[in-house]
């Protein structure tokens, strides 16, 4: 109960800039729930006054009076519902960004560490049940129990001695929606789970699509699919056979209720206590108020898979970040730098062995080294722990003799430029791609950017040039291609140290070719560490490591 009142709570502050909106929308809702009770209350004067007792005034004037109500109550309604909608999407917008920004910005370890399709189903289902939850279930939540609330009053005010049978069936029906409750939160947490999964497997098997096709991996891929799927589908079962059963009950209550009611009307009907339009009025409040009961009681479902989807959400705000975001225009990028790597160790989470044991090596401004050694030897993992990507267990990073512990992230990366075998690229034009290096550039500068990679040539040749768009990861143009418009981005940002991740191992020798001259350009005055298994058929090279389990040979 406490972890659902928190989560309320950061729900509702996120709701907080739009309070001026929220508020009308409440005004709305409270004329609304006002009119519910007015159109029992009429009952009792229609039959007592106008259709037994026949006076004239209350035959004209009743029905102007439920005309009135309808009226008023249309035009509620429909500002209660414009205006609770506007908050609840503004809201869910606002969580949608800030569930994309904060999931760019976690740290790579708890990147890889999330299970597949996970962070992408954040975004696609967690909050989409969100949004269901604050849109839907709070005006039904707020105008309901308001309309409950003022039924109740007028049931009471009407005959206190029927209203007892509701007063005591309430707790009942609170009993059963909250057992309800807690067996479909705990239905739902495992829904988003199954659904992460499902979309993880989507989208791993859609990227390798040829691989699938050209193994024949097309069965084993379609029994991982119908696995996930039935599991996710049990588990989407288990959510309506208690959301289904939850409504029946309630209604089998509700119904049980109204015949104790009806029976101690009728025998204060006969003993004249209550007169006919009085009991009308009663049971025409009573049916009436089972409609917001019936709907409290439906939306609950939505409401628990709105916070078990905001838990999910919020676990993923309060994780440690980056804190990178928005810095890289407030450092400059150093005219040289000395890297220098001090006994470093580094251990991935359950390896029985290190990664990488005690390395240490110097690069100084303008020197180009190689770092050779076999796979699994701990040549990417250097890399990510010179990128900040990876903490090491113990030793350090300097540049220019500075211990980069002492450095922000944000100001370490504008010292470092990556390129590596798989370019990712967006699907944007060429020169936006290039300008994702830095964003301020001009055009001169990404067509220089451009030359200097040696890419000017294939971009101008291209449909439109350097507005060409280049398709998801860049799929319309060929390896060597975006393997150069990557060292271009590495251009653009100018920064002193360069790390390259096996450059040229996926191209033809043409393409190698190509790529290797642009390299050529961007390492120039730049400390250089390249990963590759054939480091002599690349760069010039003015040194050359051998990693092997983690340790330096030479």
């Amino acid at each position: 109960m406490k972890t659902d009142m928190r989560t309320y709570g950061r729900l509702i502050k996120e709701a907080l800039p739009y309070w001026k909106i929220a508020v009308i929308a409440m005004l709305a809702m409270t004329a609304t729930a006002a009119m519910e009770p007015l159109l029992p209350a009429l009952m009792a004067p229609l039959i007592d006054e106008s259709l037994i007792g026949k006076d004239p005034s209350a035959l004209i004037q009743i029905p102007l009076l439920i005309v009135a109500v309808f009226v008023i109550k249309g035009i509620s309604e429909y500002v209660a519902s414009v205006s609770s909608q506007y908050v609840a999407h503004r809201t869910v917008a606002d969580i949608r960004s800030e569930v994309f920004g904060v999931q760019l910005d976690l740290p790579m370890v708890d990147h890889d560490a999330e299970e597949g399709g996970r962070l992408l189903s954040r975004i696609t289902y967690d909050v989409t049940q969100v949004g269901e939850a604050v849109s839907t279930a709070w005006m039904i939540i707020i105008k309901d129990t308001l309309m409950i609330l003022g039924l109740l009053g007028f049931l009471i005010y009407t005959s206190w001695q029927m209203s007892l049978a509701l007063l005591i069936a309430a707790p009942v029906v609170s009993f059963v929606v909250k057992k309800a409750s807690a067996k479909m939160r705990r239905s739902n947490q495992d829904l988003q789970t199954w659904t992460g999964r499902l979309t993880g497997l989507i989208e791993e098997s859609l990227l390798a699509v040829k691989d699938i096709k050209i193994f024949g991996g097309h069965d084993n891929q379609q029994v991982q699919f119908d696995r996930i799927n039935k599991k996710l589908r049990h588990e989407q079962m288990r959510v309506i056979k208690i959301q289904s059963l939850n409504v029946p009950l309630v209604q089998i209550l509700a119904a049980v209720t109204i015949g104790i009611v009806i029976l101690i009307g009728t025998q204060m009907s006969a003993r004249d206590l209550l007169s006919p339009g009085e009991f009308v009025a009663y049971i025409t409040a009573m049916g009436m108020i089972f409609d917001p009961v019936r709907r409290l009681t439906g939306v609950n479902a939505t409401i628990q898979r709105g916070l078990a989807a905001a838990e999910s959400i919020y676990e993923v705000f309060d994780q440690k970040l980056d804190n990178q975001r928005g810095q890289s225009k407030t450092y400059t990028a150093l005219p040289t730098a000395t890297l220098t790597i001090e006994n470093i160790t580094f251990s991935y989470p359950g390896a029985e062995a290190p990664a990488l044991k005690a390395v240490s090596l110097k690069i100084e401004p303008g020197e180009s080294v190689a770092l050779v050694g076999p796979s699994g030897s701990g040549k990417s993992s250097l890399i990510g722990i010179i990128a900040g990507f990876l903490d090491p267990d113990t030793g350090e990073i300097k540049i220019n003799n500075e211990s980069l512990r002492q450095w922000p992230l944000a100001k370490r990366r504008r010292q470092i430029s990556l390129v590596t075998q798989q370019v990712n690229l967006f699907d944007a034009t060429v020169a936006e791609n290039i300008r994702f290096g830095w964003p301020d550039a001009t055009d001169d500068d990404v067509k220089e950017a451009a030359s200097q990679a040696n890419a000017l040539k294939f971009i101008e040749s291209l449909p439109d040039g350097f507005d060409t768009q280049i398709g998801p990861f860049g799929s319309r143009i060929s390896g060597g291609q975006k393997q150069r418009i990557a060292i271009a981005r590495a251009f653009i940002k100018d920064s002193p140290i360069l790390l390259l991740d096996e450059p040229t191992s996926a191209l033809d020798h043409k393409s190698r070719e190509d790529v290797l001259r642009g390299l050529e350009n961007l390492k120039a005055n730049r400390t250089t560490l390249i990963i590759s298994h054939h480091p002599e058929a690349l760069l010039s090279i003015d040194r050359t490591i051998h990693l092997a389990t983690g340790l330096v040979l030479d």
